[in-house]
């Protein structure tokens, strides 16, 4: 029998069970009503503020989020070479997460804007709770004259980033203003989660392909980071100020950046699928941000760049890298499952299905595609991983 204190084992475990929870509860909740308004499928109660208003920001910060902090408090110790962090100083944070996620997804559910402002009220005080322990370790590494952590101050920052945009979010939730909506979206997406993914894989992709491709030169210069964050503010401003040329020159820049990244971290030799999904995930940042740069300029794309890099770039990264962890942490091997692929796949088929939507104004088709290519190939994925966040490790270790 599971024991409570399980979920607690490792500072991972909480945070990405709630992160399968959102992500899985949220693409089932969207296909729903997409399936509602385009093919006259039966809709679930609806809050006062309609669901295409609210599928953006749920998403960013009940869907994405909590697996960012379950990798980040993981990993932020074993970057800087601290202990790791204790069940005691997880667990608050860790539980606020999970309680706002469920609370959010009973209300969107349900029809219930006050548990959905609940939910997010909760998310955000859970934010603020696991940003204290990401500083202590940051604090802690400095106090002991540790080599400076790049990569840790970097993701700080988004998620600092993301704490405005959250609590933006709870202001448009609550307040009812839509001033606040496009302000929490654009944060969350330019300011939090691009910067922290591209953080990680700046990380990632060059330790994980020296160790286990041959021959392979690894490159991250520090400089890179510095670049990619001048670009990325660069983009948010001129998304919040509504600077068509600042937005442009950011997006063109971004994309030249990550396409040179790409290339030189392309393997040139045989390498594992872990690898290889984190590749051709990458691969859409410098299609993401050229369809941004065209869009900018000329108007022509619609939410099809914002979707190229939330799906086609964050979420085939996030699939990368929660399964990595998944299997490394459980005792596990480090390879792609089958429902790893399955979920890798679709999200594939479901980036294109929503890019060509786009370009065909908003088609009903292609949104009901890729709605259902994106939930009916993530759910075997959050299934089987929840049952493994809410199991002993299965060679016998602790954690």
């Amino acid at each position: 029998m599971m024991s409570p204190s399980i979920l607690l084992a490792a500072p991972h475990r909480l945070p990405f069970l709630g992160g399968a929870i959102g992500i899985g509860g949220l693409a089932s909740w969207w296909l729903i009503h997409v399936l509602g308004l385009y093919g006259d499928g039966p809709l679930p109660p609806q809050t006062e503020l309609p669901a295409s208003l609210l599928h953006g920001p749920a998403m960013i910060y009940l869907g994405l989020a909590p697996f960012i902090f379950g990798f980040l408090l993981t990993v932020f110790p074993r970057w800087m070479s601290l202990p790791d962090l204790s069940a005691k100083q997880v667990g608050p944070a860790a539980c606020a997460l999970f309680a706002g996620v469920v609370t959010a997804q009973l209300g969107l559910w349900t029809g219930s804007d006050r548990l959905v402002l609940a939910g997010f009220g909760l998310a955000g005080a859970g934010w603020v709770l696991a940003s204290i322990m990401l500083a202590i370790v940051l604090y802690r590494n400095r106090a002991q004259s540790g080599p400076r952590c790049t990569h840790g101050w970097s993701a700080m920052a988004g998620i600092l980033f993301g704490l405005a945009g959250i609590l933006c979010a709870v202001a448009f939730i609550a307040l009812r203003d839509p001033a606040w909506l496009p302000i929490a979206n654009r944060i969350g997406i330019s300011g939090f989660l691009l910067p922290v993914f591209l953080t990680v894989a700046h990380r990632m992709v060059p330790f994980f392909a020296g160790n286990v491709v041959k021959d392979y030169i690894s490159w991250r210069p520090d400089w890179l980071l510095a670049l990619l964050w001048a670009l990325l503010l660069a983009r948010l401003v001129g998304e919040v100020l509504n600077l068509g040329h600042m937005q442009t020159g950011a997006n063109a820049g971004l994309a030249v950046t990550t396409a040179v990244m790409c290339w030189r971290w392309w393997p040139k030799a045989s390498a594992p699928g872990l690898l290889n999904v984190l590749i051709w995930g990458f691969a859409w940042a410098p299609v993401g941000f050229a369809f941004a740069a065209v869009d900018a300029a000329f108007g022509l794309f619609g939410r099809g760049p914002d979707h190229a890099l939330m799906i086609g770039f964050c979420c085939s990264l996030l699939v990368a890298m929660v399964t990595r962890v998944t299997q490394g942490h459980s005792g596990r091997p480090l390879v792609m499952p089958m429902v790893s692929w399955v979920a890798f796949y679709g999200i594939q088929i479901a980036t294109i299905s929503r890019a060509a939507a786009a370009l065909q104004s908003e088609s009903g088709s292609w949104l009901m595609l890729g709605a259902a290519a994106f939930a009916v190939s993530l759910l075997p994925w959050v299934i089987r991983n929840g049952a493994i966040y809410l199991s002993p490790r299965i060679d016998g270790k602790q954690g």
